[in-house]
Parts: C-alpha cells; sequence; structure tokens
C-alpha cells in the first residue's frame, strides 16, 4: 500500500502548468509503527506550527485496504463555512453516518482531485441505501482561494453529495492538527504558489472515532470494498445530518 505522509504543492497560476513535488513517499506500509504527521517536524510551512501531534499507525487493517491506528482519533468538533456561505460543524452535518473527512484544496494538480474521483466512484459501487449512510467531507487547506462558491462547483464535479467546508484557517489548522494530519499555510514563492497538506482519508463512525485510515492511492473498488464493511460493523443510522 503507497503511504504518502505529507506532500506539498507547487501551482503556478492556471493558465501554466501545475507541478508536484512529494515531500515523503516511503514505498509501502511495514508493520512497525509509522508515524502519519512526522513530515511535520522536518517542513516549516508559513505558519511556524511543527508541534502536529503524530498518528500513530501500527499495524495494515488485516480485512481493509486500510492501516489501523494505534490509537483511535476523534472527530474534531469544529464549526466552518459550507459551500451555501452558512456556517457547518462538522460532527453535527455528519451526526449518525460514517463520516469521509479528507484535508486538500481545489487547486491541487493531483492527489486531490484523484482522492475525490476515487471516492466517487466508490460510492458508485454501492446501493443507495449504503450510499446515504456515508457522508464525504473535503475541508480546504487553502481557504483564500476555496470560496464556498469554488468550493461547491468542484466538489459537483465529482459528487454533489460531497461537503466541503472553509473558512478560518487558524480553525482549519486545529482541526487537522488534532487528528494529526500536517498542512501548511499556503505561501507564494515567485510564480509558484506552495500549499502542503497530508494526503490520507479517515473514517469516523457514529461514535464519531476513526480507528483506521487510508493513505494515498486507493482504488475506487478498494474504497468500496472497505466501506461496505466498515458499514456492516456500524450501526443502522438513527439520525440524519444536514448538508452543507
Amino acid at each position: 500500500m503507497p503511504f504518502s505522509a505529507f506532500t506539498r504543492r507547487s501551482a503556478r497560476p492556471r493558465r501554466a502548468n501545475a507541478r508536484t513535488r512529494p515531500f515523503a513517499r516511503p514505498s509501502r506500509l511495514i508493520a512497525a509503527s509509522l508515524v502519519l504527521a512526522a513530515a511535520a517536524t522536518g517542513c516549516a510551512g508559513a505558519s511556524g506550527d511543527r508541534s502536529s501531534p503524530p498518528v500513530r499507525i501500527s499495524t495494515p487493517a488485516s480485512d481493509l485496504h486500510a492501516a489501523t491506528l494505534g490509537t483511535a482519533l476523534r472527530e474534531p468538533d469544529v464549526t466552518l463555512t459550507g459551500v451555501s456561505g452558512a456556517p457547518v460543524n462538522l460532527k453535527e452535518a455528519t451526526k449518525g453516518k460514517l463520516t469521509l473527512v479528507y484535508f486538500g484544496y481545489t487547486h491541487c494538480p493531483d492527489v486531490c482531485p484523484t482522492t475525490m474521483a476515487d471516492l466517487a466512484g466508490a460510492l458508485r459501487l454501492l446501493t443507495p441505501a449504503q450510499q446515504a449512510r456515508i457522508a464525504v467531507v473535503f475541508i480546504s487547506t487553502d481557504p483564500w482561494r476555496d470560496t464556498p462558491k469554488v468550493l461547491r462547483s468542484w466538489l459537483a464535479s465529482f459528487n454533489s453529495s460531497f461537503i466541503g467546508l472553509t473558512g478560518d484557517y487558524a480553525k482549519i489548522q486545529a482541526a487537522a492538527k488534532s487528528v494529526g494530519i500536517a498542512i501548511e499555510q499556503p505561501k507564494r514563492t515567485g510564480a509558484d504558489y506552495e500549499v502542503g497538506h497530508g494526503a490520507e482519508v479517515l473514517p469516523f463512525g457514529t461514535d464519531h472515532l476513526a480507528h483506521v485510515v487510508w493513505t494515498a492511492g486507493v482504488s475506487s473498488r478498494d474504497f468500496a470494498a472497505d466501506l461496505t464493511k466498515l458499514l456492516a460493523r456500524m450501526p443502522a443510522a438513527t439520525a440524519q445530518g444536514g448538508g452543507a
């Protein structure tokens, strides 16, 4: 399974080609403790925050295309701005659902659109009843450019049910830090606009805990297989979350 603890994207203006520069990418996940956010200690973002707590992976999950977390992570209780421009609380908007959280940005040239496309493809492989029990949440790491309108249009190209959140960067950074996802405040270097962020997808159950994590490179079919198993282990929702 490929493992991408941290990626730094350097994108030129839209009319020029975007460049991708990986920060760290061990060739595969090994059955020893790995640290998702370790790269944050070796790279200072514009914010200068290097204190993201590490997320420790103990071993690949035996029956999933994911890795088991050494300690379960709690879903951030954060309120940001949804694609309608109104405040949206992450936990309230996804209450009763299996919630897949990803931190990224719409101008990303590779891993973000690929991950969203793979998740959208996975949902198409599931039944309507299964789809109704899943919420995909994309939290922008570039809120200066990812306005609600931009986020709505971009996510709709993958799946109109996807929830987009943007807003105050300090809140976004704190939410990412709480689950060990390393992000860096966007910065401009000459003609390049650089955004660093982790490339993991965290699935939070109805107990608001994530016990496993998907790293970059999981296919739609593998996502679908894992989601089917996770849904089977999760009690049916008794309440549906609101949209963003």
